[in-house]
């Protein structure tokens, strides 16, 4: 991911999600192990991680003196809600997160997760000031039959919808 910022200077984006992998015990010591090795990143680059729900606190106290960002792999639209097992924008900032991600395929193949759900979310994100890092894609099958440009298309235009 890129973002230019004032001055015409780009940073790049780089990090990885964690998915459902690592216990909090991993996941700490994990982050202890990263923030040795981030004073010596490029300050063209904005390292992020963004680890299961369980471990963000632990993440984000073990980062706190570096510049890396940290974030949430998925979140609901509403402020609160009854919504069961969904996490809000609020309780992300609440956690002191930067970032969220949002439409990746898995949510979209097993979740049923579609375009629309994509920009509400998007829109919320922006709202609490957390970074939507965005993902879209196409599946084998459309790339195959010539359509990866058009079901790219529909995926951004969802996800900026509604800002």
């Amino acid at each position: 991911m890129e973002q230019a910022l004032e001055g015409g200077r780009v940073v790049y984006w780089v990090g990885t999600s964690w998915k459902m992998n690592k216990t909090l015990a991993e996941a700490t010591v994990f982050a202890r192990a990263l923030a040795g090795f981030v004073p010596g990143f490029d300050d063209r680059i904005q390292p992020f991680v963004i680890p299961p729900f369980t471990a963000v606190r632990e993440v984000k106290k073990a980062l706190a003196t570096t510049r890396v960002k940290v974030g949430a792999q998925n979140m609901h639209w509403a402020d609160a809600g009854a919504w069961t097992g969904e996490i809000s924008p609020v309780m992300l900032t609440d956690c002191g997160l930067d970032l969220v991600e949002l439409g990746h395929s898995e949510r979209r193949e097993h979740f049923g997760e579609t375009d629309n759900a994509v920009g509400l979310k998007t829109a919320a994100a922006v709202k609490h000031g957390l970074v939507p890092l965005i993902c879209v894609g196409e599946t084998l099958a459309q790339r195959n039959s010539g359509q990866a440009d058009a079901v790219l298309a529909l995926q951004v235009h969802g996800a900026l919808q509604y800002l």
